[in-house]
């Protein structure tokens, strides 16, 4: 599924140019149904009890967290590193998180996590849409660095979810430049 703004303005303009160009591009190289890879444009990082946590709005004053859902191959979303710059453009820090179940998306005898980066990597590498890919992190505490609420607190080590297989969670950090007058 696509969940995209029906009206999106500023910095949502070329994320959700990229959220569904990618999403397009994946269900075909995954070769999945779009009911198995949730797209989400921007979420918000909300504070909870635990910390910050990534979260869409669902309309009506609620937001719900986006995280690993083991129902779907495959989910994503973007998110804000830091303040948005304005020299001339706008440039903001971008980064978009991926979840995903390995074994739904790669038939293979072994974890195919850097197959599936690489397809990601191989659709997102171009300068689309205003943005540039200058980054790719791994380890769950890198990779939700923004969203600590959502490692922490529900086991004795302290993580929630854990990048073992099946699932794999991954980041892709970008650098976007986008004219406020355009968007």
């Amino acid at each position: 599924m696509l969940f995209t703004k029906v009206s999106p303005v500023g910095v949502d303009i070329p994320i959700q140019k990229l959220q569904t160009h990618l999403h397009d591009k994946l269900l075909g190289v995954w070769g999945i149904d779009t009911s198995l890879y949730h797209a989400y444009g921007r979420c918000y990082r909300n504070q909870k009890d635990a910390g910050y946590v990534a979260e869409v709005y669902t309309g009506l004053n609620e937001y719900r967290e986006v995280y690993l859902d083991d129902r779907l191959a495959a989910l994503s979303f973007f998110g804000l590193t830091g303040d948005v710059d304005y020299n001339i453009v706008n440039r903001a820090d971008v980064h978009l998180i991926f979840w995903v179940n390995v074994e739904r998306l790669k038939q293979l005898a072994h974890r195919g996590d850097e197959e599936v980066r690489k397809d990601v990597q191989v659709i997102a590498k171009d300068k689309l849409f205003g943005f540039t890919l200058s980054g790719l992190r791994l380890g769950i505490d890198r990779v939700l660095q923004e969203y600590r609420g959502m490692t922490s607190q529900s086991t004795p080590d302290g993580l929630k979810f854990r990048d073992m297989h099946p699932f794999h969670c991954f980041r892709f950090d970008f650098s976007l430049q986008y004219d406020i007058k355009h968007c």
